[in-house]
């Protein structure tokens, strides 16, 4: 009996040892986190602090493991950045090697690849040649697991704390896995790369149609009855973003806009544009995944930057004389 006793006991702690050694290596998604450890902070503070941020899940795992570094393993002060799939030890291993931030930049939502490349080669964190090179080269764009041919849409806006060491390679990587993370967060169901695409396209014309969050969702929607009715979208920021492509930049779309030789033009041919035409953010990502359902098949801006919506052409007509 009491052998069994004893043979149970060596069973449960090999299994504890293996679990223990295995969690070390399973990779966590971590959206976003940043940990500033201030010079002077005991292991303990570190432990407590990461695991309050959800960054490691147990603060004793953290100091037992930190006791078995050797010395030139020491866990390094600083700002540390968390954007992507973690393991334990690949936690362990950003704070001893000192990867911290040293540049913080934010990208708005909206902003297309070309508008992201300005705004890194001004903060002198990316040269814009080669920033948009990388982009748009079909070779790299797939070792990133895209089967496209630029990463317009995937440049997830966010605030970014970039390494000191980060090159062109690492800060798009960075914001596409983010993209990958945040899409994950609020769609955890398997999707093809089509249907993915397809919503991208969408979020990307809400994103720069829409300001007002709660609008969003009928936006996608009024554009979606539009597309089963077959009707053109006709939608003037993709009319903008033709325009963009020939380097012509402005915020009012003229008639004689609306007749650009463009694939982007939904106003000459129906269905959505070839890609997306920004960056969405994550609201304008979940209206397109959950659009409203509605009747409305028009709407247009109104003075106070609200869109004002209507079942019919006359309908439609008739608000537009109010304004």
């Amino acid at each position: 009996m009491r052998k069994g006793f004893f043979i149970l006991l060596i069973l449960v702690f090999l299994y504890f040892v293996y679990y223990t050694i295995t969690s070390l290596y399973i990779e966590y998604p971590i959206l976003n986190k940043t940990i500033e450890i201030s010079k002077g902070s005991s292991v303990f503070q570190i432990a407590k602090k990461l695991e309050q941020k959800e960054i490691i899940h147990s603060a004793t795992l953290f100091l037992v493991v930190n006791k078995l570094l050797p010395a030139e393993k020491q866990l390094k002060y600083g700002k540390f950045n968390f954007t992507g799939k973690y393991s334990f030890l690949d936690v362990l291993h950003k704070l001893t090697s000192g990867e911290v931030v040293t540049n913080r930049v934010t990208v708005p939502e909206g902003y297309t690849v070309r508008r992201i490349a300005s705004l890194l080669a001004r903060q002198e964190l990316a040269d814009y040649t080669t920033f948009m090179s990388l982009c748009t080269d079909s070779s790299f764009v797939d070792s990133l697991g895209l089967p496209i041919q630029n990463l317009e849409g995937f440049l997830f806006p966010e605030t970014y704390y970039i390494p000191y060491f980060a090159d062109e390679k690492y800060i798009i990587q960075m914001m596409v896995d983010n993209f990958f993370l945040q899409f994950e967060n609020v769609h955890p169901n398997p999707i093809s790369f089509d249907s993915l695409f397809d919503v991208i396209i969408m979020a990307s014309i809400v994103e720069r149609e829409a300001i007002f969050d709660d609008e969003r969702p009928l936006i996608a929607g009024v554009y979606n009855k539009r597309l089963k009715e077959k009707m053109r979208l006709q939608a003037d920021p993709t009319v903008a973003y033709a325009l963009e492509l020939n380097r012509i930049s402005r915020k009012k779309i003229y008639y004689e806009d609306l007749k650009i030789k463009s694939d982007y033009n939904t106003y000459l041919y129906r269905g959505l544009p070839p890609t997306p035409i920004c960056n969405p953010g994550i609201q304008s990502i979940l209206a397109a995944l959950h659009p409203q359902e509605t009747d409305y098949l028009f709407f247009f801006a109104g003075k106070n930057k609200r869109h004002i919506f209507s079942k019919t052409y006359r309908e439609h007509l008739k608000k537009l004389n109010r304004i």
